[in-house]
């Protein structure tokens, strides 16, 4: 033995793509949920809310996209009722652009599945 050690960067070690052969910057895996927002009032005496779209990976990508200007994407299963036509049209409505779900599998909980 030489006691010679080979040294390799962590993208060799991690095999990352040089960024202009990718699609996106950052991808965002999670589930976006639905606030119900009462206004100025309490919720226990509010009648009406306006609804937004949210979550953790949901903000943090659309964060990137809107500040920074990444190609962001957010990878989420939808219910297939109202309630997730309504939050795929508050994602829309943010000037996400819709991408196929081809091949994506859903289950009784999970619903409609969407890729955003």
């Amino acid at each position: 033995m030489t006691g010679h050690k080979e040294t390799h960067s962590p993208a060799e070690i991690l095999r990352i793509r040089p960024a202009g052969t990718c699609r996106y910057d950052a991808v965002a895996l999670g589930e976006v949920m639905l606030r119900l927002d009462p206004g100025e009032g309490r919720i226990r005496t509010a009648r009406s809310f306006r609804p937004w779209e949210g979550g953790g990976e949901y903000n943090v990508a659309r964060g990137l996209r809107r500040a920074f200007g990444l190609r962001t994407a957010v990878v989420t299963a939808l219910a297939d009722n109202e309630v997730g036509r309504l939050i795929e049209d508050l994602i829309l409505a943010g000037a996400w652009t819709p991408r196929s779900s081809a091949g994506c599998r859903t289950t009784a909980s999970a619903g409609r599945c969407a890729t955003v």
